[in-house]
């Protein structure tokens, strides 16, 4: 079974909120129009058999605790309908109202243990604060104890030079905010702190491959106290390689964790089917054959085996 771990889901309340709100996907850009007959469509051109949904950016906190709730119980809803639709093809990543970790909690207990769940689904930062900050190890603590598979996706920061960079921001910042996320969590120790959790990073981890033997050098610098080994602790990790199929990108990943650690993602249908097929393409050139057969069926299998 061929799955692909980076696809998401996009419903028609959740989208009519947030065109209310003003809000798109990223500033002045829409939400993309989704269904999950155009997902079923995209998978069997491109041969996957298993998509596990999830909503991505821009998430559901806008500065209201409430509406998080309200948008992530609603989308939680549709992500179990959907996959009880059409067995076999889907299955999803719980969708969590941070930064409040009483309600993250509280939805977890709702859903996660629902047959349509194959872990959690967390953005790289909820309004500044990264995963990594102490506010966050209650729920830490408990997707460790259900040995979670947790999927993070980056979102804008609070902070980027958009006068100065005229670019669409998810070109480069979602990127560099996939690096900020993971040296975040190794930084504060999570990976050993909780060890059961299994960690998903998008698009190939973004700059962090790059930046991991300027970060071993830098191990005996008292900031990284908390790392038990750079490279260890990034060959721990999984990563998708959504957007990241060129030699430069999933070459350099594959390098670090070897096969292994890497798992199949199209950003459908933020990224049409179209540029999927080419990507995946890309793809088994850089790998090869045999290789992309252990990313596409052999990792998942092994990674979601109480699921899949």
């Amino acid at each position: 079974m061929k799955v692909d771990v980076h696809h998401h889901a996009i419903f028609p309340k959740y989208r009519d909120r947030l065109a209310e709100l003003g809000i798109g996907a990223q500033p002045g850009i829409g939400l993309p129009e989704w269904s999950a007959r155009d997902s079923l469509a995209m998978m069997d051109r491109v041969g996957i058999d298993l998509a596990i949904l999830s909503a991505g950016s821009p998430g559901f906190f806008f500065g209201d605790a409430g509406l998080a709730r309200e948008l992530c119980r609603q989308t939680n809803n549709d992500l179990a309908a959907t996959v009880a639709a059409h067995p076999g093809r889907f299955l999803a990543f719980v969708a969590m109202p941070l930064p409040s970790v009483e309600d993250a909690l509280a939805e977890l207990d709702r859903v996660g243990s629902g047959k349509a769940f194959a872990g959690v689904g967390l953005l790289t930062n909820y309004a500044g604060r990264y995963l990594g900050d102490p506010a966050f190890d209650p729920l830490l603590a408990e997707l460790d104890r259900r040995s979670s598979v947790v999927h993070v996706h980056p979102t804008l920061p609070v902070h980027y030079p958009a006068a100065e960079i005229d670019l669409r921001p998810s070109l480069i910042e979602y990127v560099f905010d996939s690096t900020r996320a993971l040296v975040n969590l190794m930084l504060n120790g999570v990976p050993d702190r909780f060890p059961q959790i299994r960690w998903i990073f998008s698009h190939c981890g973004g700059t962090a491959p790059f930046l991991a033997g300027r970060l071993a050098i830098a191990e005996p610098l008292p900031e990284l106290a908390k790392v038990d080994g750079v490279y260890r602790t990034m060959r721990s990790f999984y990563y998708d390689f959504a957007l990241a199929t060129t030699p430069y990108a999933l070459g350099s990943v594959a390098l670090l964790t070897g096969d292994e650690r890497l798992l199949v993602g199209s950003d459908f249908p933020f990224v049409d089917a179209d540029t999927v097929q080419a990507c995946f393409d890309e793809a088994t050139g850089v790998l090869g054959p045999t290789s992309m057969q252990v990313v596409a069926v052999d990792n998942p299998a092994r990674l979601f085996k109480e699921v899949i």
